[in-house]
């Protein structure tokens, strides 16, 4: 009786930590354009406008989260936890845009240095600082569509923790997307086999077309990552100069 007891225990024991190791279940994503589609965690979905307003009211809600565009930029992830103050896990940040970004074989020369130029003046507009890491190109989801990929980390001002975020940046169909899977720093490590497992999944309506010049390879998307930091900036002095109610 006693052994069949322990078995017992050792059984439940180890059926629970398979089941805490157990990668969440996930469901098709699809922007409401219907240009791209990703698995994503069941429950995510893309933050509302009138969402956005309500959490940037709340204490500790990232400053990102605080304004959206749906068809421009926007966060998807657990709105309902992130509406009930809950901040903690992982989260994605989209961007879509016009003019696809399109570079040449050295990355380092083509794309390194304006990435971490349009970083740091994002940071210097919102008062964080980014710290890019090696840049790399890689294909992801079933069609092997080809994107380049880095680790960035992200530092705000006292007492907000640290972010890293595994950036995709990916040319289809004449426009530009960029897809941040976000974490706490602490918990990257853990999170990024997961957020490739997503990324094994991401399929885009049209494949990328490629565009001409130098000029509009990088140009064009940097001019709206440009707009997005003016935005967020005014968000961020907005929110945060509003005396406490």
């Amino acid at each position: 009786m006693t052994f069949r007891l322990g078995c017992a225990l050792m059984l439940a024991a180890a059926t629970s930590l398979a089941a805490q190791d157990a990668p969440a279940a996930l469901h098709p994503f699809r922007n409401r354009s219907g240009t791209f589609q990703i698995d994503l965690p069941a429950g995510w979905r893309q933050l509302a406008p009138n969402e956005a307003r309500k959490i940037a009211e709340l204490p500790g809600a990232p400053t990102q989260l605080g304004y959206v565009e749906p068809r421009m930029f926007y966060a998807v992830g657990p709105v309902d936890d992130w509406l009930a103050g809950r901040f903690a896990g992982p989260w994605l940040w989209v961007v879509e845009q016009e003019h696809e970004w399109v570079v040449g074989d050295d990355l380092e020369q083509d794309v390194a240095p304006k990435l971490r130029e349009m970083w740091d003046r994002q940071g210097a507009a919102q008062g964080t600082r980014h710290e890019i890491g090696v840049i790399r190109r890689e294909k992801f989801g079933p069609r092997a569509h080809e994107a380049i990929t880095t680790v960035r980390t992200t530092t705000p001002r006292a007492p907000a923790p640290a972010t890293r975020s595994l950036d995709v940046y990916a040319p289809a169909g004449g426009q530009q997307f960029s897809l941040s899977f976000t974490t706490a720093e602490a918990d990257f490590a853990r999170a990024e086999p997961e957020f490739r497992l997503w990324l094994a999944t991401l399929s885009f309506a049209r494949a990328a077309r490629g565009t001409p010049t130098l000029s509009d390879r990088l140009w064009n998307p940097l001019l709206v990552f440009g707009l997005v930091s003016v935005v967020l900036l005014v968000l961020y002095k907005h929110t945060r100069g509003r005396p406490p109610s």
